[in-house]
């Protein structure tokens, strides 16, 4: 019996799902750029007396206005989201066929740049002395509010470490799962990129380089929230090390006088990463020391995100890391068993994954960043000598075809999927999501030695 969410997906051939894969990265493209700059929205949020219009550079996580009722608020710039978007811009850009399109994204990166330098100099003091948000707020919502003695000491590193902000440019007053640190190694990593992509070096995109690779190195191997932003695990992240480590690595020319503490900040976090290793279990933790008997209560699908991200060219952590692909194996097998719309899979479709076996988040479904990650972590490795090709391949492509059977006809993407029925539920037209299949499929065609899909 051939199974699907959205439309049997019966006598499907490879050239259906390859052409399918390339309408899809036009379509995500094409959504994912209508949140950059979304200068021609206006979000209201009355309980807080706020109205935001977002400015030239910001990126939304989701252009859809919702205030929890029940779809989430995503209506902010969050540093890590939108420095995985700029990835993908940074990557289109080297991939246009014409000086215009060229152009056109790379515009949306350099604006993206001045933005970003404006949110890094923010005061929190200068802004407390100005803002009347509190008094804007209706009286039953200002327990939402952050205090302003939290407020007040924004400036420098514990700015840096903020995850999100008002999309015009301000300073986000609402209560969130904070400090987070993998922003700033995600949005370094964007701008080395864009820089290999042959991007301007600007004096502003330097300037923002800099700032990003000295936070992080910095900030090397401490414990922050996780890029789930869940507020009872401040602590070592799988994920946060692993990107930190990819932007040091990467970015190692701009260590400049620095170098000794740059090279001590790569020795911390490696050796930190070796102790998320458990023995035991076969597995890299999720987060370092976490309690937990079995192997399913140790991994999280943003490891799989982390090798990805980072893209370190060999050795531990990289996807090559046979210890990184036995993670991988475990997550899978995890979620094929705990996710009932994985429990009736047809042959040639692999496991949609979620975020890990206690996420509850809207019914703790299936994400699709993490489903795309596994495909795009296959692909990535396919293009190594001595590995299986073709295997490779078709393991993407498998996790590909489950992407396809929960997309609906008009290729909208959301966070996630309903564990039980399929249906798309959380945020509705994820940025994320997105970029994550222009990504996936610009993967493909690298190993498949293809042309990449034209947005």
């Amino acid at each position: 019996m051939c199974f699907s969410f959205f439309g049997s997906l019966c006598g499907m051939t490879d050239a259906d799902l390859r052409a399918w894969i390339d309408d899809q990265a036009r379509h995500s493209a094409a959504a994912m750029e209508r949140a950059i700059s979304a200068t021609q929205l206006v979000r209201r949020r009355e309980a807080f007396g706020q109205v935001v219009v977002p400015a030239p550079g910001s990126v939304l996580a989701s252009p859809v206005i919702a205030d929890w009722d029940p779809e989430p608020d995503y209506f902010f710039h969050w540093v890590r989201d939108s420095a995985i978007v700029m990835r993908t811009v940074a990557a289109l850009m080297q991939d246009a066929e014409s000086e215009a399109e060229r152009h056109r994204w790379r515009r949306h990166f350099e604006n993206f740049v001045r933005f970003s330098l404006t949110l890094c100099g923010l005061d929190g003091a200068a802004f407390l002395g100005s803002s009347r948000h509190r008094q804007a707020t209706r009286r039953g919502y200002r327990k939402f509010l952050r205090h302003d003695a939290e407020l007040r000491r924004l400036a420098g590193d514990r700015l840096l470490g903020e995850p999100r902000f008002n999309p015009d440019g301000t300073i986000d007053v609402l209560r969130w799962s904070r400090p987070q640190y993998d922003g700033p190694a995600l949005r370094a990593l964007a701008c080395l990129h864009y820089l290999a992509a042959d991007g301007p070096p600007s004096e502003e995109l330097l300037r923002l380089l800099r700032l990003d690779l000295e936070f992080t190195r910095r900030h090397a191997d401490r414990r922050c929230i996780g890029p789930w932003e869940e507020a009872g695990q401040n602590a070592h992240h799988y994920y946060v090390a692993v990107v930190q480590l990819g932007a040091l690595l990467h970015g190692g020319a701009w260590a400049d006088d620095a170098a000794d503490e740059w090279y001590a900040a790569e020795d911390r976090l490696r050796a930190g990463l070796e102790q998320h290793w458990s023995q035991q279990h076969g597995v890299y933790m999720a987060i370092r020391d976490a309690p937990g008997s079995s192997t399913d209560d140790l991994v999280d699908a943003a490891q799989l995100l982390a090798v990805l991200d980072a893209d370190l060219p060999a050795g531990p952590h990289s996807v090559q890391d046979a210890r990184v692909q036995a993670t991988q194996a475990a997550i899978e097998r995890l979620f094929a068993r705990e996710l009932p719309i994985n429990h009736a899979l047809p042959p040639g479709q692999a496991p949609a994954l979620g975020r890990s076996r206690d996420d509850r988040y809207f019914g703790g479904g299936a994400w699709y960043p993490t489903t795309l990650a596994a495909a795009g972590l296959c692909y990535r490795l396919a293009r190594y000598p001595g590995q299986d090709r073709a295997a490779l391949l078709r393991r993407g492509d498998a996790f590909m075809a489950t992407v396809r059977a929960l997309t609906p006809a008009d290729g909208a993407l959301s966070e996630q999927v309903d564990r039980e029925t399929g249906a798309q539920t959380s945020a509705r037209h994820l940025t994320w999501s997105y970029a994550a299949f222009v990504s996936t499929a610009r993967l493909r065609a690298q190993a498949a030695g293809a042309k990449p899909p034209r947005p």
